[in-house]
């Protein structure tokens, strides 16, 4: 009954004029170097970082995406 978010470690960050970033991939390293997790998290935490870096530069990003079309949306209602 707990809310939780799972942290995988990485962050990617992407900037308004579209720089993309990798971050905390020191952390992550250090997480299974302390066996905090194993390597199977450590693979996926990588995979999903670059999945979601490629989906991001390929422009089909959902999250992306519904918030272009939403900030849309709000600049027709404002005129």
């Amino acid at each position: 009954g707990m809310p939780y978010c799972d942290d995988l470690y990485l962050d990617v960050v992407l900037l308004p004029d579209g720089q993309l970033f990798l971050l905390d991939e020191d952390e992550l390293e250090e997480a299974l170097s302390k066996r905090i997790i194993r390597q199977s998290d450590f693979e996926l935490a990588h995979r999903e970082a670059a999945a979601l870096m490629r989906s991001i530069r390929e422009g089909r990003n959902y999250l992306i995406q519904a918030g272009e079309e939403h900030f849309r949306d709000l600049l027709v209602k404002l005129e």
